[in-house]
């Protein structure tokens, strides 16, 4: 009896084991996919509808009424367009879902498809966890989608490869929400009689007369020429124009093959020296290295800084209080090179909101570049779109509602998707040509032709798209040469080199070390972790 028992729970084990895929879950093998039937199929509605799950980081405070972020218009929309109806079985603030998809991992139990950062998803390729999507890609990828994800030589997928092959898909965000743009006080530039600057070595010379020169006339020593705060917001971007590229975690190949941080390199004396100079002058605000961002901010909203090297959208922020405080105006000028130096190329981070995976086995793998298609014909690219998708006309049938606008109607959707659409371009032709609306923007476009904001709102908006926007080359930006996962040493001693870069890079400005104390920052930055870390990036790349 006690035979027959033993026979027939080996039995039943062999069964479950079959099913189960000898052991393992059945999302864990392999599904064969096809490749689509016609192009068309590409833009596919799938019937019967297909459902998958997914980690959907909430932002949105305010929905419409009778609606949430599961149950809204635009998930209904998503499932009426492509026949995918998306569950979110992941549903956490921003802050928390790294800590919640390390939980899923740990128990093996990932949406069927994310988006998530370059070290989840080193984690999820490390564990097995995720779906080759190589040639599903090349398969099934419109010619859109492979010039919005494909941008930059394919720069963006460089975190996703595993032994050549692509284990996700990069979601792709515009370049120009970190692309540096040198805001500049007109009204002192005209009191003063100067010209906007061609090159670095003049930004430090308006600076220097910015301070010195009394700008705005009131017969006081209050003005400062350039920002800085005590996070050095803007110096790297006054690096690049010396081609050092001095952001955290940036790492340049040298001619040897071996990589160091950019931060390291021996051009960084230049702009460093120029800074110490100024600030030994008064054009920098002598207690920026003990000012938050925040509090740094209160000189530009009380008239006292004239230079403030920002971003497009900078206007909206406290540069439109300095024009409510003191009728202040700026102006946007294009980041220029320094002298001897090619044509002004920042250093940005990867554009990208993250890294859209697939997990292993699910059924329909292919369903998430479809989604990516949708989004990419109209929607994240409309110059690339051939006549109006019925994705693109949905959502900007549904955005035009003032409750969806209000909520977010990009942030109510699973996920979006942006290429590098120029929207100053776009706003000034709509203007010139007399229409009322911009498709995909209009929210923002409203903003700028109303009569009815405050005198500074209206200024700021048209500042954000009929200024910043159009200094841009969003085509002309450099990228890290190293953007994989981090290494063992550097997941250890980042903060650690960080603040060494910050410790000692304002030392020199402020003047409590030479200039020359740079060699010894920069010898004390490899001996903690530079170094090895330069190893290990060269050693993951082989």
């Amino acid at each position: 009896m006690k035979k027959r028992k033993i026979t027939f729970i080996l039995l039943l084990c062999m069964i479950m084991a079959s099913l189960a895929g000898c052991g393992k879950s059945a999302a864990e093998e392999n599904v064969k996919v096809e490749g689509p039937s016609s192009d068309a199929d590409k833009m596919k509605k799938y019937d019967p509808e297909i459902t998958l799950t997914f980690a959907k980081a909430e932002v949105v405070t305010n929905y419409p009424e009778g609606q949430n972020a599961q149950n809204n218009a635009m998930y209904q929309m998503w499932e009426d367009v492509m026949g995918i109806k998306v569950e979110n079985s992941i549903l956490c603030a921003s802050n928390a879902m790294t800590e919640k998809f390390q939980l899923a991992v740990a128990s093996d139990e990932i949406p069927d498809f994310g988006i998530v950062d370059a070290t989840t998803l080193a984690s999820l390729i490390k564990n097995d966890m995720v779906t080759d999507m190589t040639d599903i890609y090349k398969e099934w990828a419109t010619d859109n989608l492979k010039e919005v994800a494909g941008q930059q030589d394919n720069a963006l997928f460089a975190p996703t490869v595993k032994d050549g092959r692509y284990m996700a898909i990069p979601v792709a965000n515009t370049v120009g929400d970190s692309y540096p743009i040198l805001w500049m006080r007109k009204d002192w530039l005209d009191a003063l009689g100067l010209e906007e600057p061609k090159t670095m070595e003049q930004v430090f010379d308006i600076a220097e007369k910015f301070a010195l020169s009394d700008p705005d006339g009131n017969g006081k020593d209050d003005t400062y020429g350039l920002y800085l705060d005590k996070d050095l917001n803007g110096l790297d971007f006054i690096m690049a124009a010396y081609e050092v590229y001095s952001k955290d975690e940036y790492w340049v190949k040298q001619e040897d093959g071996s990589f160091i941080a950019g931060c390291t390199a021996p051009d960084a004396k230049k702009p460093l020296g120029a800074l110490a100079k100024l600030y030994e002058e008064g054009a920098i605000d002598h207690e920026f290295a003990v000012k938050e961002q925040s509090k740094e901010e209160e000189l530009i909203a009380s008239g006292q800084i004239g230079i403030y090297i920002g971003y497009f959208y900078s206007p909206l922020g406290v540069m439109k209080d300095s024009v409510a405080n003191t009728g202040a105006d700026w102006v946007a000028v294009p980041m220029p090179a320094a002298e001897g130096y090619s044509d002004y190329k920042p250093g940005v981070n990867l554009n990208v909101y993250g890294y859209i995976y697939a997990k292993k086995g699910i059924g329909n793998p292919e369903a998430i570049v479809v989604m990516l298609n949708h989004l990419c014909d109209g929607y994240a690219a409309p110059w690339l779109a051939d006549g109006t998708s019925e994705f693109y006309e949905r959502y900007n049938e549904l955005a035009s509602d003032p409750e969806i606008s209000q909520a977010g109607a990009n942030n109510l959707m699973p996920f979006q998707m942006a290429g590098n659409i120029n929207w100053g371009e776009k706003f000034t032709e709509a203007i010139a040509a007399g229409e009322e609306h911009v498709d995909g923007k209009d929210a923002d476009f409203q903003n700028v032709i109303s009569t009815e904001l405050p005198a500074e709102l209206s200024w700021a908006w048209k500042k954000v798209y009929l200024e910043g926007y159009l200094v841009m080359d969003l085509d002309n930006v450099r990228y890290s040469d190293y953007t994989g996962a981090p290494t063992e040493t550097m997941s250890k001693t980042q903060s650690l080199l960080k603040t060494q870069k910050l410790t000692d890079y304002i030392s020199i400005i402020m003047g409590d070390q030479p200039v020359d104390y740079f060699d010894t920052f920069a010898e004390t930055f490899n001996n903690i972790g530079g170094a090895k870390i330069g190893e290990e990036i060269k050693e993951a790349l082989q």
